[in-house]
């Protein structure tokens, strides 16, 4: 039997001040980008004509990313599971778990990129790279950083 030794529960799952990581991503991050989106994406929706194809459609895209917002909060949930638990690091369906995280993650902040400009636009908000600080050391480690080009990392012949 494996013993994790974990740390306080509440200083475990309090947001992060900064995102750095999809692993710092917590439920309470979703509420804010969801009602963003709703907002925006209603406001749109609004714009356009009743009856129209293009009213639908803009609703049927609010809908969906209402739908993602979601599913995001709800893969968080389980997300906090596997962090009390202490086995974010077992392989399977935790690390399906963990990389859809910041994909999902991505693909909302992607839409609310089209309204940086807002006055309720949050910097916070950003494209997440990477899982962890370790998932980024052994991706820089392997591709080298942006200032190399790669090139210290590549294999020589």
């Amino acid at each position: 039997m494996t013993h994790h030794v974990i740390p306080d529960r509440a200083a475990l799952l309090a947001p992060a001040v900064v995102l750095e990581f999809s692993d710092d991503l917590r439920p309470a991050d979703v509420g804010p980008l969801q009602d963003f989106l709703a907002a925006r994406l209603g406001e749109i929706a609004h714009a356009q004509p009743e009856g129209t194809d293009a009213r639908w459609a803009a609703e049927q895209l609010a809908r969906t990313i209402g739908a993602d917002c979601r599913d995001l909060h709800d893969a968080l949930v389980s997300w906090e599971i596997e962090l009390t638990e202490g086995d974010i690091d077992r392989v399977g369906l935790v690390q399906t778990l963990r990389q859809s995280l910041s994909t999902d993650w991505n693909r909302l902040v992607e839409v609310a990129q089209r309204f940086v400009g807002h006055p309720g636009h949050l910097p916070r908000w950003r494209h997440l790279r990477y899982s962890c600080a370790e998932h980024a050391e052994f991706v820089e480690q392997r591709t080298g950083d942006a200032s190399d080009g790669g090139i210290l990392h590549q294999n020589k012949a």
